[in-house]
Parts: structure tokens; sequence; C-alpha cells
């Protein structure tokens, strides 16, 4: 039998999962500094109340007793399944190349009680995805896991695509709709970065209308978004073109990929997006290494 303590905790854990259909997040302009800086949702907080019972008179309930909180650990939260859709800026690699996607370095910034289930492939828009490995990550979904969803690299104009942002968007709203039909939470990625560059600045003119349909979508969904195209604009803005080279995959010749990453570029920008989660308070921030 369950003692009240477990009842307690079990409520907690719960409304900490169920949060996850709050307000999207701050639009793509918004910087990381200019947002309202989100804590760690870990440990959560609930407070419980007395409940009267339905045959007492109103006017002869006693005063409400004070409200007990109870703490919340990583310990107590239940495992759950992060599911990776994407296209090559995001998937596996072999160890035999220097290629990874942030997909790949993702896990080192959850507690173990985080799987990643990483179906992202080269090539992809949104669409050829959603008819392909999508459904992988359909049938494999439980209640409580979590779809992080990133695409615009190849919608955004190559022999992969392209894909419009309004059908960019659409697109992603059917997959939102998907993803909690089974019970789990969908978040919008926006696309990483380019290494392009327009003098000495950052050129994000391709991807940041597909940027913005993320927050299109969010918005007409109540989807988080985590925007992992303007905190890499404004990494490659600070460091600047010379330093941000060695983090990009390079071809024969030595000269950067502008969508690829080596493992450096790879873990920094799953770095971003684990603290975007953060920053937009989504509730897997909870399983978060502290």
């Amino acid at each position: 039998m369950r003692t009240p303590m477990a009842t307690l905790i079990l409520t907690a854990v719960i409304a900490v999962l169920s949060a996850c259909n709050g307000p999207a997040a701050p639009g793509p302009h918004a910087s990381a500094e200019s947002s309202h800086s989100a804590a760690a949702v870990s440990p959560a907080t609930v407070r419980t109340t007395p409940a009267a019972t339905p045959s007492t008179p109103a006017a002869a309930m006693p005063a409400a007793a004070p409200a007990t909180a109870v703490r919340l650990t990583q310990a107590d939260l239940p495992p759950i399944t992060i599911h990776l859709a994407g296209d090559s800026t995001v998937s596996n690699y072999a160890a035999t190349t220097k290629q990874e996607g942030w997909g790949q370095e993702l896990a080192q910034f959850f507690n173990d009680k985080v799987k990643i289930n990483n179906q992202a492939i080269g090539g992809a828009n949104v669409q050829t995805f959603k008819a392909g490995n999508w459904n992988k990550i359909i049938a494999a979904l439980k209640p409580a896991d979590f779809v992080l969803m990133q695409f615009g690299a190849n919608d955004s104009g190559t022999a992969h695509g392209p894909v419009t942002p309004a059908n960019f968007a659409a697109t992603l709203e059917q997959m939102a709709d998907e993803v909690r039909a089974k019970g789990a939470t969908p978040i919008f990625v926006t696309p990483s970065a380019f290494f392009q560059w327009a003098g000495t600045k950052e050129d994000n003119a391709r991807l940041a209308p597909y940027a913005e349909a993320c927050y299109i979508a969010g918005k007409a969904k109540n989807v988080l978004v985590d925007d992992l195209n303007a905190r890499g604009v404004e990494w490659l803005n600070k460091v600047g073109q010379s330093e941000a080279h060695d983090f990009y995959l390079p071809n024969s010749q030595g000269v950067p990929d502008k969508a690829h990453f080596v493992k450096s570029g790879a873990t920094k920008m799953a770095e971003m997006v684990a603290a975007e989660l953060r920053r937009i308070e989504s509730p897997l921030a909870a399983y978060l290494k502290q």
C-alpha cells in the first residue's frame, strides 16, 4: 500500500511532466541575456492542502492547514526517452569519421534517467523525414517521452528540398499533434547556425525564415521552441570566424563545411540545446545535470 509521502512524490512527478504544454518561448530575436533566466526545474516543489469531505458544511469547515512542501530530487523522476528527429546536423556517425551531429553528444548533459533515441538522418527535410524515420519514433513513443525536432538546412534550398517556410511550419504542427496523441511532448528546435559569413558577421539569411517558422508552429500548437539558431548566431558572432573554424567539418581543402560539425562543434551545439531547455523552462530541464 502506497504511503502518503509516496503519493505526494508521485503527484509531484506527474506535475513536473504535465507542465509541458506551457506557452511558447520568447521570439527568435530574443537573446539569452534579454530573456528572463529560468532556474533549473529540479528539485521541484508541490504544495498540498487537506481536502474537505463533500458532506462537511462550508460554514463548519476548519481553517485550512498550512501547506506542506514535498521536495523532489532527480532520483524521484521517472525514466524517459528523448527522441530526436532531424537531419545530418543532428544524426549519429560512425567512429571512422570526424563528422558528428549534436544529437550524438546530447546525452552527456542529462542524468542517467534519460535515454536518447536519435533517428535523425542525413539529407532529410521535414517532409521526407515525416515519410520515413518519423514512423520509427511514433512507434517507439511512450507517455511522458519527449521529441525534439530540428530541420531547416535541407528544407531551405538544397537538392533535398526546398520546402517553403509555410509548409515547413504546417508539417511541424502535424508532427506535434501525432506526438501528443501518444501522450508525449514535442519541442521544436530551430536549425543550427551555418558557418557562413557576410563580412565579419554570421550570415543567417537562409535559415532565418525557418527559425521563424518554428515559432509560428510553436504558437499555433502551444509547443516550446528551443532556439538553437539564435544561440548559435550569437556564439559565432561573439567568437568570430577564425575561432569557430575548427568546430565545423573541414573539406579536402581544409575549408569548413558550412553546416556540419566535428566533435567539438557537435558538443557545443548540444550544450546550447540543453541550456535553452532551462531558459524556456521546459520540464526536460529537471533531467539536466546540475
